[in-house]
């Protein structure tokens, strides 16, 4: 029986080593050598890790539309008085 460490670190060892298909290929060619329980096992840690990067991109992706939601509530913000010559450095209109 292999170890869930033991598989860990060879999925990590491959995602070093290929990207994409080339990967899957990869952990293919290696679950071939394995029993039944550590395929299973194999299978779990394949699909928290994919899981885990798609929540990572979808944090991502809400956190860049907040900026441009706030930074589009800036620019849509009227000028501050400052800007507009009322107070601040000495450039007051009448």
């Amino acid at each position: 029986m292999t170890s869930r460490r033991e598989l860990e670190q060879r999925v990590d060892q491959l995602a070093a080593e290929y990207e994409g298909a080339a990967f899957a290929d990869a952990v293919r060619s290696y679950s071939d050598g394995l029993d039944e329980e550590a395929r299973e096992e194999l299978k779990v840690i394949l699909l928290r890790r994919a899981r885990a990067l798609e929540d990572a991109i979808g944090d991502r992706f809400e956190a860049q539309g907040w900026l441009r939601r706030t930074f589009g509530r800036m620019a849509d913000t009227e000028p501050t008085e400052r800007s507009r010559g009322r107070g601040g450095s000495g450039s007051q209109q009448p």
